[in-house]
């Protein structure tokens, strides 16, 4: 198989890397409003690790996808780092560690996969598979956009909510924070 480089793949390139940057900016810039939707987190150090890693990943897509091997890299990153998060979230939701708000994310992550594997690899390039991969880019950072916009929306609309009880907290958090 190879790797389509027409401008499909750029634009899905470009689009997973700027989601991935956002994605990795939400929690750098706004710790509160993104615990508020996907729940307080033990490990600061962590979240941030992640969210820096995300942000790093995501520029090197956008950087990469102006060449036809920078097309190539910027999809094995994308897809490495969709089925690590989609794996991350199907593994963590049902044993209670993090909030099914995760489910969302893990929604957004198969269709990247789903779109990086339609949309940018086949049997042999072809011109008619540019729509394809701009419209699979297209559909995966909509749908991505908008499920943030949707959080953020139900986030921003709440009254501040009481101090946590003890008994949330545990039920998202099985190990207390270290002090």
């Amino acid at each position: 198989m190879t790797t389509q480089d027409d401008r499909g793949a750029v634009v899905l390139a470009r689009a997973h890397g700027l989601f991935n940057i956002a994605g990795g900016l939400w929690p750098l810039l706004h710790l509160t409003s993104f615990e508020k939707v996907y729940g307080p987190k033990t490990d600061r150090w962590l979240q941030r690790t992640v969210a820096g890693l995300l942000v790093g990943i995501g520029w090197a897509q956008v950087r990469a996808a102006g060449t036809p091997d920078g097309v190539r890299q910027a999809r094995r990153l994308g897809m490495a780092t969709a089925a690590t998060l989609l794996t991350a979230d199907l593994l963590c939701v049902p044993t209670g560690r993090v909030r099914p708000t995760y489910l969302l994310d893990a929604a957004a992550e198969a269709l990247w996969l789903r779109a990086w594997r339609a949309g940018a690899v086949r049997p042999e390039p072809r011109a008619a598979g540019r729509a394809g991969s701009v419209l699979a880019a297209t559909a995966a950072l909509a749908a991505g956009c908008a499920t943030g916009g949707l959080l953020a929306s139900r986030v921003l609309r709440r009254p501040p909510e009481q101090e946590v009880s003890e008994l949330t907290r545990a039920r998202y958090l099985r190990h207390p924070a270290a002090r």
